[in-house]
């Protein structure tokens, strides 16, 4: 037999493998209804007489579409465009899907007369701090010229969890705490026109809600986000000023410094229990001892010593307003960690079974693609070993 005989013999096999091959990459790229791709804007219009609203962001947003679940939102007419690694105002960075997206404000021009009565942000983690005011500015401005009646900004994660720095290393944990605090200055020179949403403040503690390095959505995280916005939204709308009262609560843990340890260190005292270092403005671990034996008379509240929202809100040193719809209840680990706020968590959870075409998909497209990497395995394995019973013709005298 020539040397064209094994090759005769798996034509067939190899043309039906591409086939299938062929068949699993078409599906991969058939878009799921719902799902925006990278870099476009996807429009929902399925929500009848509702207010239109539009929503742009770099990758902290960017997983609603990464994860096709859009939640919430669509209580909303709404357009979405979400890119990773954008920035406001400034050339973008490369993305992790392998281009350079229009930053906010060039994505704000492109859809002039669409943005509707509400424009949310959810931006920031790649500004350097540098531009962190003109890029607040530039897009208030932006949207005032297009008739945007408010303009709603996430506040950005500043929990000790928190790991992410911009491709460039421009950015940091202490560059969200200033953009958060300039966001906040922006509010109240704004007449009401730019309203704070703390989605800091809401996630503190809500490890579940997002990857490891504290700012990227998981699937869990996507339900959350896209619930927070659509409640702070509802609220704008209705006339509410959400704007907390003051910037987002950071867990205090021991090696913490300044007003906030003396504001909780006086609290605890004032609440009966025993601090023997006394009001020095640092949170040693005698004031963590205190805190611990704060918690545990409290009885609802996780024993932990560390100061965090809950236990905030219960000393009476931070207050963005317990009854506000858009305040997440808290909850604690039973490792000591702080861990995701409960009821959003399991609402999340509900919803996905729900509205989960995305994770249930994937795990489709997935397992099909399994199989067909198998195939390919299979198929070259033995065309690289030729039937046996030619190795036994070759043995033959010529």
């Amino acid at each position: 037999m020539g040397e064209g005989g094994p090759t005769t013999r798996w034509r067939g096999p190899a043309r039906r493998l591409a086939a299938v091959v062929a068949v699993a990459l078409a599906v991969l790229t058939i878009p799921i209804e719902g799902n925006a791709q990278a870099d476009e804007t996807f429009v929902f219009d399925g929500a009848g007489d509702a207010p239109s609203i539009s929503l742009i962001g770099d990758s902290t947003l960017a997983g609603v579409r990464w994860y096709y679940d859009y939640g919430e939102l669509q209580r909303f007419n709404f357009v979405l465009n979400a890119e990773s690694c954008r920035r406001t105002i400034e050339l973008s960075c490369f993305s992790r899907e392998g281009y350079r997206s229009a930053n906010v404000l060039a994505v704000m021009e492109s859809l002039d007369g669409e943005l509707g009565d509400v424009l949310v942000i959810m931006s920031g983690y790649n500004d350097p701090i540098a531009t962190i005011d003109e890029a607040i500015a530039g897009v208030i401005d932006e949207a005032q010229r297009q008739g945007v009646d408010n303009v709603v900004w996430l506040t950005l994660r500043t929990s000790s969890g928190v790991a992410y720095s911009d491709p460039q290393e421009q950015t940091s944990l202490a560059t969200f705490e200033e953009y958060n605090e300039q966001l906040l200055s922006a509010a109240e020179a704004s007449d009401g026109y730019l309203q704070v949403a703390d989605w800091a403040t809401y996630s503190n503690g809500a490890g579940a809600w997002f990857e490891t390095d504290g700012v990227h959505l998981t699937s869990t995280g996507v339900d959350a986000v896209t619930t927070f916005i659509a409640g702070s939204v509802e609220r704008v709308l209705a006339g509410v000023d959400i704007n907390p009262s003051s910037g987002p609560w950071t867990t205090l843990v021991p090696g913490t410094e300044g007003d906030v340890v003396t504001a909780v260190q006086q609290a605890v005292i004032d609440a009966g229990v025993e601090l023997p270092g006394g009001v020095d403005g640092v949170f040693g671990n005698e004031t963590m001892f205190a805190v611990a034996e704060y918690q545990r008379r409290a009885g609802d509240l996780q024993v932990t010593g560390a100061v965090d929202v809950a236990t905030a809100r219960a000393l009476g040193v931070f207050d963005v307003g317990e009854d506000d719809p858009a305040v997440a209840p808290e909850s604690s680990a039973p490792d000591g960690g702080v861990e995701s706020p409960s009821e959003p968590v399991v609402a999340a959870a509900e919803q996905a079974d729900v509205t989960g075409g995305g994770s249930g998909r994937w795990l489709v497209l997935l397992a099909l693609f399994a199989v067909v990497l198998l195939a390919v395995i299979v198929v070259g394995r033995r065309r690289r070993q030729p039937p046996t019973r030619h190795r036994r013709h070759a043995d033959q005298p010529a």
